[in-house]
């Protein structure tokens, strides 16, 4: 039997997926995954900014329809996401993000929670601890899934301890270098996830070695762009397969 990749693939969907049961939007995602079966991937949805509704809501059929098709492969696991405006949303909005994210039926829930706009000092750690306490009580049993992104390191190793993994590096595909992150025992690279776009359309053979040697615990590195202001994360990489398959190649 074939290991199963030690870096993953963190996949910011962020792209409506079309009329199920085709789904046609995702496609690209869906082959990549089917073709890759011992890669995982975790997958950020994200009907609207949020989950798009209230506690108690459900989202539109093509949610009900599609997000099931992710999650019917044994990679995959998904996370809702919920945007945090670096501390300054209030609390009661990010927990009834999470809540609406629990409400959804089973066929289609999250298991967990991926908090966009993490402010990652220590003036905000107890926060996020809070909002993490939640996330975990609210799936899976009592073991949801909880992703920070800050989108740089972490300026308090504590953050750490609440979370599965942090995005310690989003950014343009040139701007980054594996040297700028923080390894350490305190901050293990095994909890840390970098996110590229901007980047050449082949995967960056050389930077997915190091990133794989390093122990990084997941990556996506994307060749859309945000030129002109624009959304780098509106269309898939050129090649996710490829993508995919080199990181099982190299694990």
């Amino acid at each position: 039997m074939a290991a199963v990749a030690g870096t993953g693939i963190l996949v910011p969907l962020y792209i409506y997926p079309g009329d199920a049961p085709t789904c046609s939007a995702w496609q690209p995602l869906l082959n990549a995954i089917h073709a890759n079966p011992f890669v995982p991937f975790t997958v950020i949805v994200n009907p609207d900014s949020g989950p798009g509704g209230a506690p108690g809501a459900q989202p539109d059929a093509s949610y009900q329809g599609c997000v099931p098709l992710l999650a019917a492969h044994a990679n995959v696991r998904t996370v809702g996401y919920v945007p945090t405006h670096y501390g300054a949303r209030s609390a009661a909005d990010v927990d009834a993000d999470i809540g609406a994210y629990a409400g959804w039926d089973a066929a289609y829930a999250p298991e967990g929670i991926f908090f966009d706009e993490v402010e990652p000092t220590s003036e905000f750690l107890a926060l996020y601890t809070s909002f993490a306490g939640t996330a975990r009580a609210s799936f899976a049993g009592g073991d949801g899934l909880v992703f920070l992104n800050p989108g740089a390191s972490v300026q308090d190793d504590g953050f750490f301890a609440i979370a599965d993994q942090i995005v310690t590096a989003e950014d343009y595909y040139s701007d980054f270098s594996p040297s700028q992150l923080s390894l350490r025992s305190s901050s293990p690279a095994s909890k840390q996830a970098v996110i590229l776009h901007d980047a050449p359309s082949s995967p960056p053979t050389s930077l997915l070695s190091q990133l794989v040697s390093d122990g990084i615990g997941s990556l996506y590195i994307s060749d859309d762009t945000q030129a002109n202001n624009g959304n780098p994360y509106d269309s898939f990489p050129s090649d996710l397969s490829s993508l995919a398959a080199a990181l099982g190649a190299d694990s």
